[in-house]
């Protein structure tokens, strides 16, 4: 399979549900899929289908999900005469209207595109701190899917899974223990250290804050007050006290026996 060297900005991989990189589709896959779309270009009597396939050859060579302008680059380096951006937004319409493909929006990054093999399915695992996609699927999960969907009367049609949350990666280069501020939006965390004296600690206390406390960061402001949860209460923590606040993050996994 010809292979397009992709520029340093593709950082999202797909991995496979044990975290290991998967392997490419084979070629007779995005040979069939190439053929299909080709007929499909026929029966709507489109124009510059020659010109729509190569797009698509470009497309399936690529294993990341893509966004139209990084798709764009890479079309670029293929052809560097390459510029009309109408055309290539249309015809990745086309693979989506078709089948081809999948638009994705992940919380607030770009749209990307990806891959839309029959009859295969998978979630996502986003971090929200570098933007990195994991894909993965879970069979068993599956099935609880549907037998959740039989037990409610429920008849679906298709479905999506998105996690968001911080891969190892960006947890593996942060210290252990941060400010509150530097904590991500949705991380729960547990206060470890108070740097500052007793008044800092008395206006902690009166929030009931302390040592040990565990709360969920529900929003942070470069300039602005770190909105928390604690238990069922909301609370604004202004920057600087927030700051003074030390804490460490606690994992969602179930605790192992």
């Amino acid at each position: 399979m010809t292979m397009i060297r992709l520029p340093s900005f593709i950082h999202k991989l797909i991995h496979t549900e044990n975290g290991e990189k998967s392997g490419a589709v084979p070629q007779s896959v995005h040979q069939v899929e190439r053929e299909q779309f080709q007929e499909v270009l026929k029966t709507f009597k489109a124009s510059r289908i020659n010109e729509r396939l190569e797009i698509l050859d470009v497309f399936l060579s690529i294993e990341q999900h893509v966004t139209y302008f990084e798709l764009e680059e890479i079309l670029k380096q293929k052809n560097p005469s390459f510029e009309d951006r109408a055309f290539l937004l249309e015809t990745m319409d086309m693979f989506c209207q078709f089948g081809f493909a999948q638009k994705k929006t992940f919380g607030s990054q770009e749209t990307f595109y990806e891959h839309h093999h029959l009859g295969a399915h998978h979630d996502h695992f986003i971090c929200t701190r570098c933007g990195l996609i994991q894909e993965f699927n879970n069979d068993d999960l599956e099935r609880l899917q549907l037998t959740i969907a039989r037990d409610f009367n429920f008849h679906p049609l298709q479905h999506k899974m998105e996690i968001y949350g911080l891969c190892n990666k960006c947890m593996g280069q942060r210290e252990v223990n941060i400010p509150l501020p530097m904590a991500a939006i949705g991380e729960e965390v547990s206060i470890v250290e108070i740097a500052g004296g007793r008044s800092v600690q008395a206006r902690l206390a009166a929030m009931g804050l302390g040592i040990g406390t565990c709360l969920e960061v529900i929003s942070n402001f470069a300039s602005g007050p770190t909105i928390v949860a604690y238990k069922e209460t909301r609370l604004a923590i202004d920057a600087g006290l927030a700051h003074k606040i030390i804490v460490a993050h606690s994992c969602r996994h179930p605790k192992e026996q």
